[in-house]
């Protein structure tokens, strides 16, 4: 369960991007005037049947109105939902032109700050005081605090809350490497790799293999690209972290060099496929590029969004089974753990558990009962997991299923590529990719929900003590970053590009910090550093533990 909810999470940084650049911008400061909420009227009459326009995220771009699942939350809450579902490109094009011909609708989903405080600006947005939804939505919320706190950061502008954050119980989750385990045994190599230096010499070996046989490609786009070795390093290039307790952008550091360092000399032995530098891991009809790499067997080792079930021959459609039904039944795939870096410490690059935000229009704020209501079934789904199974997978029986093997599953026709997302049916339960219920359970509720021996694999390959996160949950928390965040990480790939190519010279990195900075980095971090000091006042507003 959650590898699609991880590849659709990864994608909304890009999609993010893409939105951005087709909404006009209004001058600094200029903003239009927020709806405003008369709370006093907010006086929800369970019996009155509300209608609620509801635009959640792209995940189900197929999905049609009436499905078993908004018909029940609809028996369940009465209320009338007219969903509006949208694909990416829809999102990026057509979306801004609706909001601006006044089209907002009551309950809208933005998965990164940027987005949502573009929508505040142009005043499509109701301010939420925190008291509302302590009142309202206690279970979540203390939920939320215990999860994903820094998403309170994403809904925050100008010292005020703008919506309901939304948060993701596996984001503690580091994703497990995955390396080709017969090309190991033919090497000669008895365990998987756990340090540099025995991935290197791994590397060496696949080498050998042939002219068309490389280490590694990642398999994943730029900005989480070799995010595996930098974490080795102790670094999250594309993030902020902490050192001495101030905040810092994690691609400006010395540890980055000395990866880039390393990954430039395995690009100077072959060891790194170079279309690294020029495909793109945005999926196509024939799926990420980069991804088939590993795939066809150009590549003997995979990093990005794998989990407990793609080593699994029974479960069909797992890694393991595709890529035997593609390559023979000699394919064998083993997991990795995170490599033990030159310091002797294992660490991994996680999510975290703070996902989204979930904001409400112009009409909601008329009709303030609109978001009581909605707070209430957020708060039923934080209290009540069948009602929250209901809202995510549909009918036990006659959507999914369970079994110790597998876990929850779906069943036919449901279980056919793209069939279940047209019925709003996610089994990734632990995410915060479900339509009308946005936000995961906690983990303690889902255990029981996983195939059997997943709890052992997580421990093993995905350790939540080794992941480290960004220090502010996402980089676009700084204000400035709509202004300066793409320009420099468009900079920062190009220059890693280069020195790992070869085509820059090392010491290239001093330049390139300096630049980062005078180039609108220094605000950036600035910002994050006040944020950071703004949180612990946020957290203490909402009750969370600092």
């Amino acid at each position: 369960m959650g590898v699609r909810s991880a590849a659709v999470f990864a994608s909304v940084g890009v999609l993010a991007l893409l939105w951005l650049a087709r909404v006009p911008t209004l001058p600094k400061g200029n903003y239009a005037p927020s709806p405003a909420a008369d709370w006093s009227k907010a006086v929800d009459d369970p019996k009155e049947r509300l209608i609620l326009n509801w635009r959640g995220n792209f995940a189900f771009p197929s999905a049609k109105p009436g499905t078993w699942i908004q018909r029940r939350i609809e028996d369940r809450f009465n209320v009338s939902l007219k969903p509006v579902f949208l694909d990416g490109g829809a999102y990026k094009n057509r979306l801004p032109l609706m909001y601006a011909g006044g089209n907002v609708p009551d309950v809208n989903w933005d998965g990164d700050p940027l987005q949502l405080r573009r929508n505040i600006r142009e005043g499509y947005v109701t301010e939420i005081p925190y008291d509302l939804i302590r009142r309202y939505a206690p279970t979540y919320m203390r939920t939320l605090n215990g999860i994903g706190k820094e998403a309170w950061l994403y809904s925050r502008f100008e010292g005020k809350n703008y919506g309901l954050p939304t948060f993701s119980a596996n984001g503690v989750f580091s994703f497990p490497s995955v390396w080709r385990g017969d090309w190991l045994r033919e090497a000669g190599i008895a365990k998987v790799p756990e340090t540099l230096d025995e991935m290197h010499e791994a590397f060496l070996a696949f080498r050998k293999r042939g002219p068309t046989s490389y280490g590694m490609c990642p398999a994943t786009d730029w900005p989480v690209a070799f995010v595996d070795i930098f974490v080795a390093f102790d670094a999250l290039p594309q993030d902020f972290v902490v050192r001495d307790g101030k905040v810092v952008w994690g691609g400006i550091l010395p540890e980055a060099k000395q990866a880039l360092t390393l990954l430039r000399k395995w690009y100077a032995e072959g060891l790194i496929d170079p279309d690294f530098s020029s495909a793109s891991a945005v999926s196509s009809s024939e799926g990420n590029p980069l991804e088939r790499k590993f795939r066809n067997g150009a590549t003997g080792y995979y990093y990005a969004w794998a989990n407990y079930g793609d080593f699994d021959p029974k479960v069909p459609g797992s890694r393991l089974s595709t890529m035997r039904q593609s390559l023979g039944a000699k394919v064998d795939l083993q997991p990795g753990k995170p490599l033990v870096g030159p310091d002797g410490k294992r660490r991994a690059r996680v999510w975290g558990g703070a996902a989204h935000v979930l904001w409400f229009g112009p009409d909601a704020a008329r009709h303030p009962e609109k978001i009581v209501r909605v707070l209430r079934m957020l708060e039923t789904f934080a209290t009540d997991r069948d009602a929250y199974l209901e809202s995510r997978i549909g009918k036990r029986g006659e959507h999914w299923e369970w079994s110790p093997e597998r876990g929850v599953y779906l069943l036919p026709p449901y279980d056919e590529a793209g069939v279940g997302k047209r019925d709003l049916l996610d089994t990734g339960i632990e995410g915060a990719f479900g339509y009308f219920s946005p936000s995961s359970l906690s983990l303690s509720e889902t255990r029981s929900l996983l195939p059997a021996g997943a709890d052992r694999f997580r421990e093993t390959y995905a350790n939540p003590a080794w992941g480290i996160a960004n220090a502010i949950g996402k980089s676009d928390v700084a204000p400035s970053a709509g202004r300066y965040l793409e320009d420099l990480r468009q900079f920062q790939t190009t220059t890693y590009v280069g020195i790992i190519r070869g085509d820059l010279p090392l010491d290239s990195f001093d330049g390139f910090t300096k630049e980062w900075l005078a180039r609108g980095g220094q605000t950036l971090t600035d910002e994050a550093n006040a944020a950071r000091a703004d949180a612990e006042r946020v957290y203490a507003a909402v009750g969370a533990a600092p």
